[in-house]
């Protein structure tokens, strides 16, 4: 493995037990690497086995061949959960703890790779806006804040490589766009991350390289190049009955109708952020914030998205087992 490879899956595959005489296979000769710095995005709808790899990366479960080589050890490996961070799509959190206890406590575990626990629990705190929860108990806490807890935890340790599972799931347009702000700044510092995602969006906006899953293995990989710069223009939708109030606050703006929503489309990059805060604090829901980008690679992308299996698990079981 080269030096700058932080992650290599070789001929992974994986399959669980139906009944007695019948295995379904999820993973099938599955190979992919992921570079020092690199953000590699893995596409596919649910059942392809984003979940099942995820978790056989991280020690959660053994594969039933293939070899995984990961920051310079193998999954499970003390050393390598300490330089790891790992969000999963659905967390599961002691329902009676804080957000602060929680925090701290996931603190204790990594206390050799933190200066000091208490200014990194506080700062990660503020960066996903959790300060205003943090002595409220989880089981308080809506989907979306618990979703931004998992993922400041996944940052606790400072890792060298994030593994994050459908990592915006249940946030709100303005948490997801700054949630992908925080990832970009840790990708420019450095730090390799494999993401899952249904939507091609939040891949584009995060992946230098993306892969679909298809038939257990990858299918397709392709270079988003330009992906990861700024994105040449945005669309907003809101409820069409706040149309009026939205175009007091900017008069210059033309919308289109599309059944209950209005959307405002192709809006300079800088100009849709100040319009985010703005209507925020007016109290205008944004429904949807769409990205624009010049991308060559754009029809690509969706035939792969169409192209993703669609099977699930044939069990209630073998759904559980297929998510994190």
């Amino acid at each position: 493995m080269s030096d700058a490879a932080l992650l290599r899956v070789e001929d992974l595959r994986k399959s669980y037990r139906l009944g007695p005489r019948r295995r379904q296979r999820v993973l099938d000769g599955l190979s992919l690497r992921v570079e020092r710095g690199e953000v590699y995005g893995l596409l596919g709808r649910n059942g392809a086995g984003k979940s099942t790899t995820f978790r056989l990366l991280t020690g959660l479960a053994r594969p039933d061949g293939g070899e995984i080589h990961i920051l310079g050890g193998r999954p499970g490996d003390r050393d390598v959960h300490l330089r790891l961070g790992y969000c999963p799509e659905n967390p599961q959190f002691p329902p009676n703890l804080t957000v602060r206890e929680l925090m701290r406590f996931h603190a204790s575990l990594v206390a050799s790779r933190l200066v000091t626990a208490r200014s990194r629990v506080d700062w990660l705190a503020a960066q996903f806006d959790l300060s205003g929860v943090s002595r409220r108990e989880l089981r308080q806490l809506s989907r979306g804040t618990q979703q931004r807890v998992a993922l400041a935890l996944a940052l606790l340790a400072r890792p060298e490589l994030l593994i994050l599972d459908e990592p915006l799931t249940a946030l709100d347009p303005l948490q997801r766009q700054r949630v992908i702000e925080i990832l970009l700044e840790h990708k420019r510092a450095g730090t390799a991350m494999i993401i899952s995602s249904h939507i091609l969006a939040e891949l584009e906006a995060l992946a230098d390289r993306l892969g679909a899953l298809k038939d257990g293995r990858i299918g397709h990989e392709i270079a988003l190049g330009a992906s990861s710069a700024a994105p040449l223009a945005m669309d907003i939708r809101i409820p069409f009955e706040k149309t009026k109030e939205a175009r007091l606050d900017a008069p210059d703006l033309d919308s289109v109708r599309e059944g209950e929503t209005a959307a405002f489309r192709g809006l300079p990059f800088e100009r849709a952020q100040t319009l985010l805060q703005r209507w925020s604090a007016l109290g205008i829901p944004i429904l949807e914030l769409a990205e624009r980008r010049d991308l060559p690679a754009a029809e690509i992308l969706a035939s792969i998205a169409e192209e993703t299996p669609t099977a699930a698990p044939a069990s209630a079981r073998d759904r559980d087992k297929e998510r994190v």
